[in-house]
C-alpha cells in the first residue's frame, strides 16, 4: 500500500475534523480559565469571577449544541434513506454473488 493511499484511508471527514478540533480547543480554554481562576484567588483577587465562569462555560455549551448537531446528522445519515445506509446497502448488493454466478458442485450449507 502506498503513502497516497494509507493518507486517504486514514483521513477524516471535515465534520469529524471539526468535532476532534473542538474538543481539543474546548481543554485548553478550560484548563487555561481554571489556571486563571487560582492565580486570581492566589494573587488575592478578592472580587468575583463570573468573567472566568463564562470563560469556561460558554465553549461547554457551545460544545454541547454542536455535538448535538453532529449527532443528529450521523442518525441521520446511518437509517434506511440515509446517505452511508444507501451507500453501504449497495455495496453489499455488489459484493453478493447471483444465485447463476454459484459454481455447480460447491459446497454449501443448509
Amino acid at each position: 500500500m502506498s503513502k497516497k493511499e494509507k493518507r486517504q484511508e486514514r483521513k477524516l471527514d471535515y465534520s469529524k475534523r471539526l468535532t476532534n478540533d473542538m474538543r481539543a480547543l474546548l481543554w485548553v480554554v478550560t484548563c487555561g480559565g481554571f489556571a486563571l481562576a487560582f492565580c486570581c484567588v492566589f494573587m488575592g483577587y478578592v472580587a468575583e469571577l463570573p468573567w472566568i465562569v463564562a470563560l469556561v462555560g460558554l465553549p461547554w455549551t457551545a460544545w454541547g449544541t454542536a455535538a448535538s448537531f453532529y449527532m443528529n446528522l450521523a442518525k441521520s445519515d446511518h437509517r434506511e434513506g440515509g446517505i452511508t445506509y444507501e451507500l453501504a446497502k449497495l455495496e453489499h448488493e455488489q459484493a453478493q454473488p447471483e444465485d447463476d454466478d454459484v459454481l455447480e458442485g460447491q459446497i454449501g450449507f443448509g
